[in-house]
């Protein structure tokens, strides 16, 4: 019985896989919203479903989204949407428009009534679909990726699918959305070797991020232009939601160690200190925690950087404005979805970051972090001198 069971949702999550990631060519998918769009429009009601399947498999284009388009016709739209096709089928012929009245229908009869129906489906249906899958094409291309970055992060978040497809869909939204990860990569901030530390690690996309790179750059597929993924980095995690490292430490396996502990506990009797570290990330982190611990973390991260090591930190910048409204209304909603009715959240300005940066010993560089975002995000890559 529990094989059958686990045979069951693995054969779910493979259907669900597929529909989300087949047809993602800018051209499919405009096909698909302009297939389903044509067929919404249509009066077949109860036969949407099953059109957008088989004419999706005979496109080869994604049916999930092809279904999802033909919802044009929503149950307060579709009457209005008939009767339009009905005029215009008349006027097609030639006839005066009806006045809405069961009594002309009678007159007009079922099968003329059908042929107008046609006539109206095929002008407004084709019109629908002509202006959204134009719409969806233009988007499309405005948000694909380079195909070797698109390999990148799907490499990336394969390794999250049997930890369930929630964490995977995660996974790929942050690497499509987020700018910070691929950054970490094509910039160079990170070292070629040691340990790299990630305080409140949540998922480890960052390590799966790296992993994956290397695969693709030892198949000849990782994006040109880009410096080598760190090749010799060891990964250890550390975070505090015991669900979330259960999903990091069942994504990565035996590649990364992920520990779960609270931050604020590393070095008391009840948790050990932090290890020597090449590099260490402190990604979105900091603001959850009041100010004496923020500086108390820090002092500790600063502490464990090998020399010449470098410490990775975001946070939003508080002096930056209506962008740093945006982080504030986006973490907020985000809090409201977790369940914490009232989050408290303590934020510094950039140049505050970088002033306690600089006060335990570490030279810093400030680099924007949003972009296309409306985020006020930055990076602060804090560097430990090397040995005298």
């Amino acid at each position: 019985m529990k094989w059958q069971k686990e045979q069951l949702t693995k054969g779910l999550r493979d259907l669900l896989y597929r529909l989300r990631t087949e047809g993602t060519s800018p051209r499919e998918q405009a096909i698909a919203v302009a297939l389903g769009a044509f067929i919404g429009c249509t009066p077949l009601y109860g036969l949407h479903l099953g059109l957008c399947i088989l004419f999706a498999r005979l496109f080869r284009v994604n049916p999930a989204l092809a279904y999802l388009a033909s919802h044009v016709s929503l149950p307060g739209v579709w009457p209005f949407l008939m009767m339009a096709e009905l005029e215009i089928g008349r006027r097609l012929r030639g006839e005066s428009y009806l006045r809405i009245h069961l009594h002309d229908l009678r007159e007009l009869g079922w099968r003329q009534a059908g042929i107008d129906l046609t006539l109206g489906t095929v002008v407004i249906g084709g019109l629908v679909a002509a202006l959204l899958g134009a719409f969806t094409l233009w988007t499309a291309r405005k948000r694909q990726l380079n195909p070797e970055i698109a390999a990148l992060l799907e490499e990336a978040a394969r390794r999250y699918l049997d930890t369930g497809l929630l964490h995977w869909e995660f996974v790929r939204g942050k690497l499509r959305h987020d700018p910070l990860y691929f950054n970490l990569l094509r910039q160079g901030f990170l070292p070629a070797e040691g340990l790299l530390l990630d305080l409140g690690c949540g998922r480890g996309i960052a390590f799966a991020l790296i992993l994956a790179g290397r695969d693709l750059h030892r198949r000849g597929t990782y994006p040109p232009g880009w410096p080598p993924p760190p090749p010799r980095l060891t990964f250890h995690g550390i975070e505090g939601r015991p669900k979330t490292a259960a999903a990091a430490r069942h994504a990565l396996a035996d590649e990364a160690r992920i520990d779960t502990a609270d931050l604020r506990a590393l070095g008391t009797p009840s948790s050990p200190g932090l290890p020597t570290a090449a590099a260490i990330l402190i990604l979105d982190v900091l603001h959850y925690l009041p100010p004496a611990d923020q500086d108390d973390l820090l002092a500790k991260a600063a502490a464990a950087l090998a020399p010449g090591g470098v410490l990775l930190m975001r946070e939003a910048d508080a002096a930056a404005g209506w962008r740093f409204a945006a982080v504030r209304l986006q973490e907020r909603f985000s809090s409201l979805l977790r369940g914490h009715l009232r989050p408290r959240f303590h934020y510094r300005s950039a140049a505050e970051w970088q002033q306690r940066l600089g006060a335990l010993g570490l030279a810093v560089d400030v680099r924007p972090m949003g972009m296309g975002t409306p985020y006020a995000n930055v990076l602060l890559a804090a560097r430990r001198g090397p040995p005298p």
